[in-house]
């Protein structure tokens, strides 16, 4: 049999009990052995690390980087999470988008370098963060690295690289030779936005990811969201941390799916992994507390109606016994019209656009055209505007009028297509799946940066329509926009939170309100998923160990934040509001 040796390593428990089973001594090679030495001092790293107090003052690790190029003067804050970080074998940073992580990222890089321990650094994470990464080296560093963009198998990475980026679709289809990379020099692999792997060995890309662990000589994860549906989402990154040593950090009820937002569970994995992470909350980023709109009316008639049939045709059609995975698909498209009918239910009949995020792909909703749903599909534009499409049309004019920028949010690239239209008066930029960055664009392609750019600084810009999936991510807007609406949100409470943190992070001046509109259709689906990312904002929270980031990310106050999370899952409460419960 030939397999990859990562792979070996990750089944090392199996080969262990088949060991103990038949009576069997195993021999390994020299290159085996040395690995499963690492692996054991990590393990012995790690614990030593836990045990033990700061190592550096916060003057010394200043001095320490200064000496080795790093120009940027650190906060206190990014000090102290520098110290913590350094001190563990393999670290993660936790701290809410806005904070410096990126920065924090490159001071541990120079000194695991100027310490002789990486000579190198990999970055994994969404295509919108690599610009910050090419700004802060040049910022933080005396002499910048030589950054290379991997943009997929045909891409060229030259041998005196130092700072390599790709994302994480490009790592799983051209495995072998990041892997390469990684392997030819010590290499200190960073995740950014480590929350996309948090499926681990079940997602093409987590798999990928935690095969590459093996190889690293440092692993680092930064993610501000690194548990946006619960504490199972926790075991990928210690995977990837600590290949192996999962079990032994989180509490055996972690890997019990349903048991994520348990009160007790989210209790003792907090307890458990506040020791390998460093943390910055908002509250001490010195930022205002944003203000939240709430807006809930009712659906136009011909809205309503589209609405009520669509409830009607799927009432009774599943159980919550049902656990088969084309049972629970099929729900998802359900979800997906649910969603666009409180939105605009002109999309129910166009099926999801190209550029919309895989997970979100349905086709076009079946109807013969003699029912009753057919005819008021066909004929809904000719009548009925949606009411969400009309508050943001005028919320943008009032911008405009005030010379103000507005960001909108939606999950769905059809809505933001069609805003663009009504919009266009106010010159709209767009970010969506199907917007390149400028590292892959062809010649004269409007790209992702170019977009940013022109709703940054072109006063004839007042509004950016955009989708989570695509710029949630490694975008920063606070100098410009201090407004956004969501026209519609999912489940995804990652997706929810990181979108906030577009405009509403450090460097806000203490003047500036930083205002979020959502937009919630009355008796829709829109309220079920509103209640779903209280809960999980709440469990992240409790996680984490920072109510206050109920506070800033929800719009209520923080005086129950140590309510228990709901312990029902997203598709208990999708049944329910169809009366199938």
């Amino acid at each position: 049999m030939e397999v990859r040796a990562e792979v070996f390593y990750a089944e090392l428990a199996g080969v262990r009990e088949a060991q103990t089973l038949f009576g069997e001594r195993l021999d390994f090679g020299s290159r085996i052995r040395e690995e499963l030495r690492t692996l054991a001092g990590d393990r012995k790293a790690r614990e030593h690390a836990v045990a033990a107090g700061p190592t550096q003052s916060a003057d010394e690790l200043a001095d320490e980087l200064a000496a080795n190029g790093f120009v940027r003067t650190l906060k206190p804050f990014q000090i102290r999470n520098l110290e913590k970080i350094l001190r563990l074998p393999h670290g993660a940073d936790f701290s809410v988008p806005g904070a410096g992580k990126t920065t924090v990222a490159l001071a541990n890089f120079v000194l695991q370098r100027a310490r002789g321990t990486v000579e190198r650094m990999l970055v994994i994470g969404p295509i919108a963060a690599f610009d910050a990464w090419k700004t802060d080296s040049a910022a933080c560093l005396e002499s910048a690295p030589k950054i290379t963009v991997h943009t997929g198998p045909d891409s060229v990475i030259p041998r005196d690289t130092q700072l390599l980026l790709t994302n994480y679709h490009r790592v799983a289809s051209d495995y072998e030779r990041i892997r390469g990379f990684v392997d030819a020099a010590p290499t200190q692999v960073v995740l950014d936005e480590a929350h996309r792997v948090k499926r681990g060995a079940a997602g093409v890309h987590g798999r990928a990811v935690l095969d590459l662990a093996y190889a690293a000589r440092r692993r680092d994860v930064l993610t501000g969201t690194p548990a946006p549906q619960g504490a199972g989402d926790l075991i990928a990154l210690m995977r990837f941390l600590y290949p192996g040593q999962d079990r032994a950090i989180l509490p055996a009820d972690v890997f019990n799916e349903s048991m994520g937002r348990d009160p007790e569970v989210v209790r003792q994995t907090s307890e458990a992994i506040h020791q390998y992470f460093a943390r910055t909350p908002k509250s001490e980023l010195g930022i205002p507390d944003p203000k939240w709109d709430i807006i809930e009316r009712p659906m136009g008639a011909i809205q309503s109606a589209i609405y009520a049939a669509l409830v009607g045709r799927y009432r009774g059609t599943f159980q919550l016994s049902t656990d088969s995975r084309r049972q629970f698909d099929k729900l998802g498209r359900i979800v997906m019209y649910l969603l666009e009918a409180a939105a605009n239910p002109a999309l129910i009949v166009a099926g999801s656009d190209r550029a919309d995020e895989d997970g979100f792909a349905h086709p076009p909703i079946e109807i013969t055209g003699h029912e009753p749903l057919g005819k008021l599909l066909r004929d809904y534009g000719q009548y009925e505007r949606p009411w969400k499409y009309d508050y943001v049309i005028e919320a943008v004019a009032d911008a405009a009028r005030r010379g103000e920028k507005v960001l909108v949010w939606s999950t769905f690239v059809r809505n933001l297509r069609a805003l663009s239209r009504e919009l266009r008066q106010f010159s709209p930029a767009l970010i969506h799946g199907g917007v390149p960055s400028e590292d892959s664009a062809s010649p004269g392609v409007v790209t992702r940066e170019a977009e940013l750019e022109r709703f940054r600084n072109d006063p004839s810009c007042a509004v950016l329509l955009a989708n989570p999936a695509a710029a949630g991510e490694g975008i920063s807007l606070h100098h410009w926009c201090h407004h956004a609406i969501y026209l519609d949100r999912t489940f995804n409470a990652g997706h929810f939170l990181q979108s906030q943190d577009r405009i509403h992070r450090l460097g806000l001046a203490p003047d500036v309100e930083t205002r979020f509109t959502v937009l919630i259709s009355e008796g829709s689906i829109d309220a079920v998923v509103d209640d779903r990312l209280r809960d999980k904002v709440r469990s992240l929270a409790a996680l984490m160990n920072d109510p206050g980031l109920v506070r800033v990310a929800l719009p209520e106050s923080d005086e129950d934040h140590e309510e228990p999370p709901t312990e029902i899952d997203d598709t208990v409460a999708i049944l329910n509001h169809l009366g199938s419960g």
